[in-house]
């Protein structure tokens, strides 16, 4: 296991300085609106936390970190606080497929949403990730540091409805931000308000529930409320809802390879099946570990699998 202080420093010094885990600037990594119709007044502010945009660039450094887990190498950690991640570096070594990819899940979320008759809009000034790795990782002081920034940002600029795209952002903000900063909004996951979404896919799909909607936010049965109502052939499988298994995804910083082996033993609960999940780290992980997952907005959406 890496030494959780080096990674815990490395991300809080990143946070401060760039406002993001892997400190890259936002503007460099979110750019899935740029070719999207948006309008910058409406009821429910898109609130992205980032999650999806960074997604592929944390599965490149959980690459890197497996090959020094437990070796002397991971050390640099310590000194890696000190030195910039380089965006054209990353961007390099980083998979375009899996980049425009997480652009196509956003669009697809957006689209959804419009398509459902929701009033939503979208201020990339206004999008910050939600620090929910520092809560993850424990460090309380850094998250409730960074979640008081974002909160006060939306706040001064009036939002008060935000719709969010993943069970991280959607938890950090319904759930933490209110604990932590002492500021509320009404936050809702997209697909809480999304309306009858019709599917092209004909395949038949198993159900890996994300911990965050399974455990906590407790809309698993909306999940599937959806998929009924889209016409996709699915399946459930015992540990589903609120008795969801992980996949991994909390420890692939302090442990790449212990969480890649979670997330192989939850391929073994998931059967060997076209998997349909709703989270990005999810969708990662159990792809790393070897398995066929396909993220629920390219199921139901316009972007193409």
């Amino acid at each position: 296991m890496i030494r959780p202080k080096y990674v815990i420093e490395f991300l809080s010094e990143n946070m401060r300085k760039t406002g993001n885990p892997l400190g890259m600037g936002n503007e460099k990594i979110n750019t899935w609106w740029k070719e999207t119709d948006i309008k910058n007044e409406g009821e429910w502010f898109f609130f992205t936390g980032m999650l999806y945009q960074l997604t592929p660039y944390i599965e490149t450094v959980t690459r890197w970190l497996e090959k020094v887990e437990n070796s002397r190498l991971q050390t640099l950690l310590s000194l890696s606080r000190y030195v910039p991640v380089s965006f054209s570096v990353l961007s390099m070594i980083t998979p375009k497929d899996s980049r425009n990819e997480a652009d196509r899940i956003l669009r697809s979320i957006h689209s959804l949403l419009v398509k459902s008759g929701t009033d939503v809009y979208y201020l990339p000034e206004l999008d910050f990730y939600s620090g929910i790795l520092l809560y993850d990782l424990g460090d309380d002081d850094g998250f409730r540091e960074h979640a008081r920034f974002v909160a006060e940002k939306l706040s001064k600029a009036g939002v008060e409805r935000i719709v969010t795209p993943d069970p991280h952002t959607t938890y950090a903000l319904r759930k933490l931000y209110p604990e932590y900063t002492g500021m509320e909004f009404e936050v809702k996951s997209y697909i809480e308000l999304i309306g009858e979404p019709k599917s092209r896919n004909h395949e038949e799909f198993v159900i890996h529930d994300p911990c965050y909607y399974g455990r906590y936010l407790e809309i698993s049965d909306r999940i599937r409320e959806v998929l009924n109502s889209a016409g996709v052939n699915y399946m459930d499988v015992v540990y589903s809802k609120k008795m969801t298994n992980c996949c991994g995804g909390p420890i692939e910083a302090l442990s790449p390879k212990i969480s890649k082996e979670i997330a192989k033993l939850r391929l073994e609960e998931l059967g060997n099946s076209n998997i349909i999940t709703f989270c990005p780290i999810c969708l990662a992980n159990l792809r790393r570990a070897g398995g066929n997952a396909v993220d629920f907005a390219l199921v139901v959406g316009d972007g193409d699998r």
